[in-house]
């Protein structure tokens, strides 16, 4: 059976190839026309192919190595006693959880011009940057804690030894769905199910203000877990309650192309010759 399998793969992997090819073109011609609209009348800005430009890094440490059992560790304490950021890393973490106390300022009573900076950025594995002012309206229509009243992020928080000034935190956020979830002009009644996001890694940039200027979320670090099929953000919580993107960014982490499944079926194919 595996001379046949292989012939199988190889047969498939051209047909794959072919759709793959006749998509390109037609892609291809339609993205021209696309770019050619943009440059007449200066439409999509910081949309999918043109996205604005970020925050570079603006803090770095020196890397000190310690080593243990044979292997070249970085030493973290030794490593940020090098910084010359002004807050250390005991009062950043503290900062940072009144910031998610707050709801990034959208919590009733809170200014977001207080926690978050003028050039805040808002950066997503799929949506942003977004500038402050777009965040916070986007942020505070979703009325997450109403939508899952019992919402626990299940954080823990360090400072990153080689960018002093960026405060990581991981979460494995469960929720159940017993409230109103507001998305897109859209109110999602309470289906009652449990969300369960995957580990997710997060971080919050801080100026020598101490005020945030980044504010990345939504990085899955393993997609087996939870019940989001590797989704993170608002995204998870979406797919978990049976209410998705139609769109494949918000169907799950990754969606194959066809390309890249006619290259494995090559690569079997070859194997089973």
């Amino acid at each position: 059976m595996q001379p046949l399998a292989a012939l199988g793969n190889l047969c498939t992997a051209s047909l794959l190839l072919t759709i793959d090819l006749i998509h390109s073109a037609i892609r291809g011609a339609l993205l021209f026309a696309v770019d050619l609209i943009d440059v007449a009348t200066g439409s999509g800005k910081n949309t999918g192919r043109k996205k604005l430009g970020w925050h570079e890094q603006r803090y770095a440490t020196s890397p000190v190595f310690s080593d243990e059992g044979g292997y070249e560790a970085l030493d973290s304490a030794a490593t940020l006693a090098t910084s010359t950021f002004p807050i250390g890393p005991e009062e950043l973490i503290a900062k940072a959880k009144r910031v998610l106390a707050a709801e990034f300022g959208t919590k009733a009573g809170a200014d977001p011009a207080a926690l978050l900076s003028d050039d805040f950025q808002f950066v997503a594995p799929i949506v942003g940057p977004l500038s402050r002012a777009e965040f916070v309206r986007a942020f505070g229509s979703f009325k997450l804690k109403e939508a899952f009243p019992d919402l626990r992020d299940k954080s823990w928080f360090a400072v990153d030894p080689l960018e002093p000034n960026r405060v990581w935190f991981f979460s494995r956020a469960e929720a159940t769905h017993t409230g109103t979830l507001h998305f897109g002009g859209r109110a999602i009644a309470a289906t009652h199910k449990v969300v369960r996001s995957p580990p997710q890694a997060q971080s919050l940039l801080f100026d020598r203000e101490g005020k945030v200027y980044t504010l990345t979320v939504g990085y899955c670090m393993d997609k087996r877990i939870g019940n989001t099929e590797g989704l993170g953000g608002v995204f998870a919580y979406l797919k978990a309650v049976g209410q998705p993107l139609p769109v494949k960014e918000g169907q799950r982490l990754y969606t194959p192309s066809v390309r890249f499944e006619a290259l494995e079926r090559l690569g079997e194919g070859a194997a089973g010759l």
